[in-house]
């Protein structure tokens, strides 16, 4: 059986096709009960790299939440490059601790 190559362009559509579909399903959620302001956002973000309206919208969100706005760079970056998670207490993790709880072994 073939494999589907994803290239550049394919990404690029399916990412397209995401972004508008959390944003219409967003909208619907609004009126219906559920998360429609939250999947804007996602739809919004998906599309800001394609879309200068959204890009521009984008930037204003970052502006006024950037605490917000960090933590999501963080957590999008972090798995693009595949970094392992920070260790939550702050200090750098030894051998024998796994995310700052000792080793159960």
């Amino acid at each position: 059986m073939k494999r589907l190559a994803l290239n550049r362009h394919t990404k690029s559509i399916l990412k397209h096709a995401a972004g508008w579909f959390f944003i219409v399903v967003g909208v619907v959620m609004i009126i219906t009960p559920g998360q429609g302001l939250l999947s804007i956002l996602v739809g919004i973000y998906l599309l800001a790299d394609t879309v200068p309206a959204f890009g521009r919208l984008k930037a204003l969100i970052q502006r006024k939440f950037p605490k917000a706005a960090a933590y999501v760079d963080r957590r999008l970056h972090r798995r693009k490059k595949g970094a392992p998670t920070p260790d939550p207490s702050g200090s750098a993790s030894s051998p024998h601790t796994r995310r700052g709880f000792p080793d159960s072994r």
